[in-house]
Formats: C-alpha cells, sequence, structure tokens
C-alpha cells in the first residue's frame, strides 16, 4: 500500500449526478458507480493497481471494483462521493465488506501515510499503530496464499536479479567492454523500474531492494565509474520514499 494523491475529480461527476445517482441508490440499492469513466478515473489514480494490496488491476483473473470507504451499507448518502471512493480488487473488497471504518478506522491511502502505519516483517505486511492493526485484519493482507506467497516470490524474483546484475558488475570490472556496460545498466535500471510506485507491488519491492547490501555495493560501484545519472537518482529517490519499516 502507497500513499495516492487525488489529484482531479472527473467533469462528469457533478453535483446532479451525484444527487441522481445516490437518490436512485438510496431507491433500489442499484449500482449507480458502475460507469466506465467513474472506474477509469480511479485507476488513472492508484497507477491501475488496487489501493490496498498494489495487484495491478484489468489483467487475466483480476478486475476492478470500486470501492466506498466508508461503506454504502452505513452510509448510503456517501456512495457517490468522490472522496470516498477507491479502486480495489475483488479479494480487497470482499474481505473489507462492510466494515465501518468511523468505529474502528482503518488506512485510507488518499488520507494516510502506510509506511506510518505498517511494516515489513518476513513478507507479511503489519500494523504498527492502532490503525495498521485494523487495516491488516479487515484488508486481509496476509492471506497466506493470496497475498504473502505473491509477495515472497515477487522478493526472492528481485534478490535473484540484484545477484545477477551484481555478476555483470563483475564480468564489466575484468573487461570493461562497452556491451557489458551496456548489459550492467539495463539490468539495473530494470530493477529500480520494479520498484517505482506505479509498478505492482512497489513496496515488498522496494523494501527489498533497500534491504539488500547487493543494491548498495552495486550503487556505490556505478557512481565509481561515473555511470549514474539524474533518472537511477530519480528512480533511487521514488523507490526510497515507499520503503516500509522492516522488523
Amino acid at each position: 500500500m502507497i500513499r495516492l494523491t487525488r489529484s482531479f475529480t472527473p467533469i462528469e461527476m457533478t453535483p446532479a449526478f451525484v444527487a441522481s445517482g445516490t437518490a436512485q441508490f438510496q431507491a433500489d440499492e442499484s449500482n449507480v458507480w458502475n460507469v466506465d469513466w467513474l472506474k477509469k478515473a480511479l485507476l488513472e489514480l492508484s497507477h491501475y493497481k488496487c489501493a490496498y494490496c498494489e495487484c495491478k488491476l484489468q489483467v487475466e483473473s483480476k478486475y476492478m471494483e470500486v470501492e466506498h470507504f466508508e461503506d454504502k451499507a452505513n452510509n448510503p448518502n456517501k456512495v457517490l462521493n468522490w472522496e470516498n471512493l477507491l479502486p480495489a480488487c475483488k479479494r480487497c473488497n470482499g474481505a473489507k465488506g462492510t466494515h465501518d471504518v468511523l468505529v474502528s478506522p482503518i488506512v485510507n491511502p488518499f488520507i494516510d501515510t502506510p509506511k506510518d502505519e505498517l511494516y515489513f516483517r518476513l513478507y507479511k505486511i503489519k500494523g504498527k499503530t492502532p490503525k495498521g492493526v485494523e487495516t491488516e485484519d479487515v484488508i486481509n493482507i496476509n492471506d497466506h496464499l493470496k497475498a504473502v506467497q505473491v509477495r515472497f516470490d515477487i522478493g526472492e524474483e528481485l534478490e535473484r536479479s540484484l545477484e545477477i546484475c551484481e555478476e555483470k558488475l563483475q564480468l564489466y570490472n575484468a573487461s570493461s567492454t562497452t556491451q557489458r556496460k551496456n548489459r550492467l545498466l539495463n539490468t539495473f535500471e530494470k530493477i529500480l523500474l520494479q520498484c517505482q510506485p506505479d509498478s505492482e507491488y512497489s513496496v515488498t519491492c522496494a523494501t527489498v531492494l533497500h534491504s539488500n547490501p547487493i543494491y548498495d555495493k552495486i550503487k556505490v560501484a556505478i557512481i565509481t565509474l561515473g555511470f549514474w545519472s539524474a533518472v537511477f537518482q530519480k528512480y533511487h529517490d521514488e523507490s526510497l520514499n515507499i520503503v516500509f519499516e522492516m522488523r
């Protein structure tokens, strides 16, 4: 889970649309939020990821559901309140269900900074504040097969990529050809790209990256060799900004 910004309101989200849709829901509980432009706007805000677990939406076996942070059962007047809507996967939305966030608050990535509320331990995301603990349980973010195992697989893949990158650094040091330089830098860039806010499971990737001494070793070597660029610095900073504390 990363911090998200509600940077715009769709032009179609007019007071008239909100009022008529809300009245219709209160009358017959129809899915008045199930409109393409609304869902597309929410996806844009979240980098096309679930706002909670960070899985990519609109891929095979996954699709987006409009999540009402203040649930529609307890807050029917907010079913089309733009500030109350989030993009979520079916698993996270279903787990949260009708949980009343006004009675027992959970992390809202559009309002809270998730890394202040949660920490990372053995590929589990745990609460370090009461709100974080409540989020861990309500979202079921540590479902073993559908969450923890996925984070483990992604983290292990990134660890292996770092080892491959280290091997390419050694090859370049042994023979400083342009070809070997390009292979090293391309591999390094791909690793950093996995750890950007718009990447799937970016918190897992960024946290694994910045906790691995191989990354620091490669980074220092690339700087020493004079290959560090403004793009690398940007990617480094962006990834560091979403790292969870490890315990």
